[in-house]
């Protein structure tokens, strides 16, 4: 079973490049706005920009192991356009590439299309009732989770990854089979949502969450077909708590919302 959904979208919607074109150009609107400031702390990257702020994972590189610069103009960064420091998300650097996508979520202002206040666990258990769900990226509620569903396969390779999780090699295996997806949005920095989106089942209900998620409406022309993320209500308080090192749950001045499709 190959699992594509080329019946969905174009073939070259799969590749990294055309979901970076999809994004930047959903961010050029703002192209106009400018920067204001901006954090990279360990776990989490905030930039802050005169349309709105925006926040993405922190992921670890090793780049800087072997003498090389994991982000380019640190320093001077603030200095850089908007759309310019957008444009990091292209980059191969995980560090720089997650800059990026706080840049882009930040340029996207405010979601255009039906948006809720639902959390993200509470639809997966709703919508995975009894069903198949895979989980890329293990999430802190997935113990909570197993029970209501069928069967619940967590895909992590990661520092959060438990005994039981799987390894990307049974992706080709089970994802063809899930009736209900639960994708992290660290997929885009990191660069494997291309090889996730390949492998879904046409009728399956995708989502994709976490506080990097883009509320870009284009993404649903991806197949995906709920958003859950985060709006930043008070962007000084979030690169406080971002700057001395907070963890999602310690960061205040944001909000945990879901955008649906017209």
């Amino acid at each position: 079973m190959r699992g594509l959904r080329e019946s969905w979208y174009p073939r070259a919607m799969h590749s990294m490049d055309a979901i970076c074109d999809l994004l930047l150009d959903a961010a050029a609107g703002n192209r106009n706005a400018r920067i204001i400031d901006l954090r990279i702390g360990p776990f989490w990257s905030v930039v802050h920009a005169s349309c709105g702020a925006g926040m993405a994972s922190t992921l670890r590189s090793e780049h800087h192991l072997h003498g090389e610069t994991p982000i380019a103009g640190a320093g001077s960064l603030h200095r850089l356009a908007p759309m310019e420091l957008a444009g990091r998300l292209r980059s191969a650097s995980e560090p720089e590439a997650a800059l990026g996508l706080a840049a882009v979520n930040a340029l996207l202002g405010p979601p255009d299309g039906h948006l809720t206040e639902h959390n993200a666990a509470a639809v997966l258990a709703e919508r995975g009732a009894g069903k198949r769900v895979a989980m890329i990226g293990r999430f802190p509620f997935a113990d909570r989770l197993e029970p209501a569903c069928g069967e619940l396969w967590v895909f992590e390779r990661g520092d959060g990854r438990r005994p039981g999780d799987l390894d990307a090699d049974m992706l080709d295996e089970l994802l063809p089979q899930a009736d209900v997806v639960a994708v992290t949005s660290t997929t885009i920095i990191n660069r494997t949502l291309p090889e996730i989106l390949d492998r879904l089942r046409p009728d399956a209900f995708v989502l994709m969450l976490g506080p990097s998620t883009p509320l870009a409406p284009r993404l649903f022309d991806l197949g995906v077909d709920l958003l859950c993320g985060t709006v930043i209500v008070d962007p000084q308080a979030v690169m406080l708590a971002v700057s001395q090192g907070a963890v999602t749950r310690q960061i205040t001045g944001v909000r945990r919302v879901s955008l649906w499709p017209r």
